[in-house]
């Protein structure tokens, strides 16, 4: 099937054929027959990827901070490639789109018209919860603009207002066009405002009154007898800060400002006093979390129940309509003619003509194992893939699998693969699989992957459950095939080097991680618990495996030192070795970026080694054992050593990387100090299940 991409670095805006996807629980299969182009946000994506390197900078000033402090952390060069690698991946345009369900095992039945967040692309799959019904008598082509009136309806809901308020629409592209639309039929009295003469007749003709000249805060208070708006909804697009003093001084007493828009918000306190006005942001076009009132389906449900009614007329807004083949041209008319609002793309073909789940794109390259990659992530993509393909002699990808066709596609072209597919089934005969999915799934897919007589890397971590961590080493030990779980720390040159240097050496041994996780955004899925399970379990576990690698001793004990009540699921750890070692780890999501990611100090009786962020090694009482050098902050955390000892092993030619019963031993303690609380304190039996 085609999709339709957007790529940042190039600003290039092209089809792509990519592998459809698959249904599974809770998601919805889409044919598209409809999709609308949002004028504002695709516009600024498109403008984004088209501009230089100094005007990406100057659109973007927060993200240039980022990068400044990640170069004083990790330095330039290792900075600068993870920058071109994240602008090479681009991006799936759009979110209004139209379709007839071609699969689902949920609430939706095939044939049902429904309207989606889906992307432009001639099929897609979805939440059931980002999903409504299209009512008999609303044109296709016009339920398109349904997640754009539901952005507009939540900021309305927000505002509060109702019959008789008056209220101000500021900016009156199409987001403000449906909300005129959508408060003139909620009975207020409405305002709008826009630079464009165009626009502003567009809106009078709806039913808002368009005030003369440039003063919008008198044109205001003139229109409401000097007592203010009930409230002001700012749908603008711009950089300047004024609108919002703008909306806040036009406010009446206890009015509120809603933003759904994107300007400049340099607040003025003064502008608020006085009046007590209140400022919010609107979320998009609703809770994706749930399907009750507030939520993305009931304000779907909304808009397409007033389109049924005839209170909301739309067909007006389309500037043009174009065949989804001719994708491409309707985004440079977009870039070219600021005055276009609605674009239709227009699909033709028919669900036998769309494709299946699997994209072939030749025969592999390299001359290494075949191998296979599940989950076309992130981290598989920026840091596995390069990591692998960087190895002498180079794998062969044979496949990639992902629920994202698009991103199967481009992981699988950009290193020499042979098949994109979406199909989470799909067979292979590849016999090393990386497993690069979310947390959630891991057990059950390396449970699979090793009863079909394949070698498993799992990125951390091997599971949430013991019992599941308990199954998935069974399955090994009986499959006779390699396990293996991302702890590539213990793989790393400085890690290597260290233990090295002190193996034989007796006495107790102390080590100490000081780690600078950083802040997730609250809705990531990794702070979920049933799909990430939480960052301890999830990341903390790298510090775990590395501290029983260095020390080389069974654990027998964790404390629970702190435990971070932020939400970020920060904690300190104390663990305790049979031979008396101690190791603790601090895992701190509070720290400025600025500070280093990760510190590690491992020490004895007259000696000690520390390890800088992967960039360098330096020891004192060990013979002037040192690694890195003093000048390269580039981290390197064993990655590719890793993966060579892990093929290696999979092919007969190595030694297990990790022992199995280490590989248990820290998945079940990490389990373990996910559910702790401050001050617990848990003893644990080497080798087995805590």
């Amino acid at each position: 099937m085609q999709q339709l991409l957007q790529y940042l670095g190039s600003g290039e805006t092209r089809l792509e054929e990519v592998p459809a996807p698959v249904g599974r629980g809770g998601v919805v299969v889409v044919r598209a027959v409809r999709s609308l182009v949002s004028a504002g946000t695709e516009r600024m994506l498109v403008d984004f990827g088209r501009s230089g390197w100094l005007g990406k900078a100057r659109q973007q000033p927060e993200k240039v901070r980022e990068v400044v402090r990640k170069v004083r952390v990790n330095g330039l060069g290792a900075t600068w490639a993870a920058v071109r690698s994240k602008l090479a991946q681009p991006i799936g345009l759009g979110y209004c789109h139209v379709g007839v369900v071609a699969g689902t095992g949920g609430e939706f039945r095939e044939g049902e018209r429904v309207v989606c967040n889906g992307s432009h692309a001639e099929v897609v799959a979805v939440s059931e919860r980002l999903c409504a019904r299209v009512p008999e008598g609303v044109a296709d082509e016009d339920a398109a603009f349904t997640p754009l009136a539901a952005i507009a309806l939540e900021g309305i809901d927000l505002l509060g207002v109702g019959r008789g308020d008056r209220v101000v629409v500021m900016g009156l592209g199409l987001i403000g066009q449906l909300a005129v639309r959508l408060l003139v039929g909620r009975g207020c009295e409405v305002m709008g405002w826009d630079p464009s003469g165009e626009r502003r007749e567009m809106a009078r003709l709806v039913g808002a009154v368009i005030p003369e000249g440039v003063d919008l805060v008198g044109a205001v208070h003139g229109w409401t007898d000097g007592q203010g708006a009930a409230g002001v909804l700012i749908t603008a697009s711009t950089a300047s800060h004024e609108p919002v003093s703008q909306a806040a001084r036009g406010c009446g007493r206890r009015g509120k400002v809603v933003l759904v828009g994107v300007v400049g918000l340099l607040l003025n306190r003064a502008d608020f006093y006085r009046r007590e006005v209140a400022f919010q942001v609107s979320c998009s076009y609703g809770e994706r979390t749930h399907v009750g009132p507030g939520s993305v389906r009931a304000n779907f449900e909304t808009v397409l129940g007033e389109m049924a009614a005839g209170r909301l007329k739309v067909d007006d807004l389309v500037t043009a309509r174009y065949a989804f083949s001719e994708a491409p041209a309707a985004y440079d008319r977009l870039t070219r003619d600021k005055s276009a609002l609605g674009l239709v793309l227009e699909y033709g073909r028919g669900l036998g003509e769309i494709g299946g789940a699997e994209l072939r794109l030749g025969e592999p390259e390299g001359h290494g194992p075949l191998v296979a990659l599940v989950g076309a992530g992130n981290f598989g993509v920026r840091s596995l893939l390069p990591a692998m393909m960087g190895l002498d002699p180079r794998p062969r990808l044979e496949v990639v699998v992902s629920n994202q066709g698009y991103h199967a596609m481009l992981a699988a072209r950009q290193f020499g693969g042979g098949r994109a597919v979406t199909d989470p089934g799909a067979e292979f005969a590849a016999g090393s699989v990386f497993l690069c999915t979310r947390h959630d799934g891991h057990a059950r897919e390396a449970l699979r992957y090793l009863r079909a007589g394949k070698s498993v890397w799992v990125e951390k971590p091997l599971a949430l459950l013991s019992a599941d961590v308990d199954a998935v080493v069974g399955a090994a030990r009986e499959s006779g095939k390699c396990l293996m779980v991302g702890f590539n720390r213990r793989f790393a040159p400085a890690a290597v080097a260290l233990r090295r240097a002190v193996a034989g050496r007796g006495g107790k041994k102390r080590f100490r991680a000081d780690i600078n996780a950083g802040r997730l955004d609250p809705d990531h899925w990794t702070l979920d618990p049933a799909v990430g399970g939480g960052r301890i379990v999830g990341e903390a576990c790298h510090w775990v495996d590395l501290a029983r690698y260095l020390v080389g001793s069974p654990l027998v004990s964790v404390r629970c030192e702190r435990r971070d009540r932020d939400g970020q699921d920060g904690g300190c750890f104390t663990l305790r070795f049979a031979d008396g070692s101690e190791a603790v780890i601090d895992y701190r999501t509070d720290l400025p970026a600025t500070v280093a990611k990760e510190s590690i100090e491992l020490s004895g009786e007259g000696w000690r080694g520390e390890i800088a962020n992967w960039a360098r090694l330096r020891t004192e009482g060990l013979g002037g054992v040192a690694w890195g050098s003093r000048w390269s902050k580039a981290p390197r955390k064993g990655h590719p050593e890793a993966i060579s000892a892990f093929l290696a092993a999979s092919g007969g030619q190595g030694p297990v990387p990790i022992p199995l019963e280490e590989i248990a031993e820290v998945s079940h303690v990490a389990i373990v100090m996910q559910g702790m609380r401050e001050g617990d304190c848990r003893e644990l039996t080497c080798g087995s299940d805590p």
